[in-house]
């Protein structure tokens, strides 16, 4: 039979499933993986066979790790061996799957072959039914109970969006996320700056948003290099700038001049920048070099507000809820259809922030195994009228960051009655080291 027919025949196999062939020195190669590898880790089926066999590859050594598992499992029913194995996404998120393996040959060949069947566990929601997930960062979903954060891409919106950046991740090409506040801009372009095609480059991060002119000064000056001596000492880097709009004019022009310098040595750059706003006004307004800007020569990635990714908000909600309850020690909980159409049709205006601000601060004022949801009109108002109004009108609508993250720890703390250690504790709960939770709690005043 010829390799299109193995193929075809796979794709009609529900599930994830990997052919090996064993050979002569008793080496598993890995020779067919069916179309679902698309749609749970983004690699299309013959990209993820070329990558099983180079050394290069965050894939071989995942590969070759699952078949040692199953050689442990297979020899003797070894007993400290579980049927669960780790995968990487195209863009570097990574989930756990349980796996069943059957060794056969057949009349054709006198060497073995090696049929495995995948699942995705499901605290790893983000993988079932998803082309993508993302993991840690700012903006995006939530697992309450490992403190990974996830895109659920159940939206045709987003849906489409993952296809274009799993089309882009491997291709140098510079990216701009944009997006509104909290859309996932950040935690979106942070997992394609850890996806394949970038292992072994040098990879530089600025938050220019919460930088200081100094900060910001010493940043482009460490990359850069001075006035007149250019960094060159790297091939290959890649730099993430998150709101690449604060950048300043000097600053633009050291990029610029640095980028021109690596470019003419033979060099490689990639810029993958996120922005609130748009370049071409501040362009307008003499605020954003048109020679970088045009220089740079973005692939734009446009992040839709929550409001209209209704899909993803019942996929988070239902996942997200349960997880957290469970970690909080407050079982089961239930999700009325009532309070899903009040998420729902919510607008959203500080999208995810929001979100889980609402989710959070309900969860802790649920009993009885069903969600309360307590929705703030005052602080959707805050959020929308902070992006209309400046000056002091807006800031005394509006509680201090520290204030309301004071609030939240006292209230975690609460339920955990006291303990930060532990799978009971607030810091597993909060998916944060416990180190650094006891600091926050400190900064801020709570015993």
């Amino acid at each position: 039979m010829t390799n299109s027919f193995w193929r075809e025949v796979l794709d009609h196999i529900p599930g994830l499933v990997f052919l090996f062939r064993v050979d002569e020195n008793e080496d598993a190669h890995l020779i067919f993986v069916n179309s679902q590898i698309q749609h749970m880790l983004g690699y299309t089926p013959e990209e993820y066979v070329l990558a099983s066999e180079s050394s290069d590859s965050n894939v071989q050594a995942e590969v070759m790790a699952l078949v040692e598992k199953i050689a442990d499992l297979s020899h003797n029913g070894s007993s400290d061996a579980e049927p669960i194995c780790r995968l990487h996404s195209k863009r570097a998120a990574d989930y756990s799957f349980s796996f069943e393996f059957r060794i056969f040959s057949v009349k054709s060949s006198p060497l073995p072959f090696i049929a495995v069947s995948l699942e995705p566990l499901k605290k790893d929601p983000a993988v079932a039914g998803s082309s993508s997930a993302l993991p840690e960062g700012k903006e995006g979903g939530g697992d309450a109970a490992s403190g990974q954060l996830y895109f659920v891409t159940e939206s045709p919106l987003m849906k489409a969006l993952m296809q274009k950046v799993d089309a882009v991740t491997d291709q140098h090409v510079h990216l701009l996320f944009r997006g509104d506040r909290s859309t996932g801009k950040r935690t979106l372009a942070n997992q394609v700056l850890k996806a394949e095609g970038f292992s072994g480059a040098k990879t530089v991060d600025w938050d220019v948003g919460s930088m200081s002119p100094a900060e910001q000064n010493e940043a482009v000056e460490a990359l850069c290099g001075t006035a007149g001596k250019a960094n060159t000492g790297d091939d290959r880097i890649c730099l993430l700038i998150v709101e690449i709009s604060k950048l300043t004019g000097p600053n633009q022009e050291k990029l610029l001049d640095w980028m021109q310098v690596m470019t003419g040595a033979g060099k490689k750059v990639r810029i993958l920048a996120t922005t609130r706003t748009l370049l071409e006004e501040q362009m307008k307004r003499g605020k954003f070099s048109m020679e970088l800007y045009y220089y740079i020569s973005f692939e734009s990635i446009l992040l839709p507000p929550l409001s209209q990714r209704k899909e993803d908000i019942r996929a988070l909600a239902e996942s997200w809820i349960p997880n957290a309850a469970q970690a909080l020690g407050l079982g089961e909980m239930k999700i009325e259809e009532p309070v899903m159409e009040r998420l729902l049709h919510h607008d959203w205006p500080g999208n995810f922030d929001e979100f889980y601000r609402v989710l959070r601060s309900s969860l802790l004022r649920s009993d009885q195994g069903v969600f309360r949801l307590i929705m703030d009109p005052s602080a959707s108002a805050g959020i929308r009228a902070s992006s209309e109004k400046t000056g002091g009108e807006a800031l005394q609508e509006i509680v201090t960051f520290d204030e309301m993250n004071r609030q939240y720890l006292e209230q975690v703390l609460n339920k955990t009655d006291g303990k930060i250690y532990g799978r009971d504790g607030a810091a597993y709960v909060l998916g944060m080291k416990p180190t650094t939770l006891q600091s926050k709690l400190k900064k801020l005043g709570v015993r």
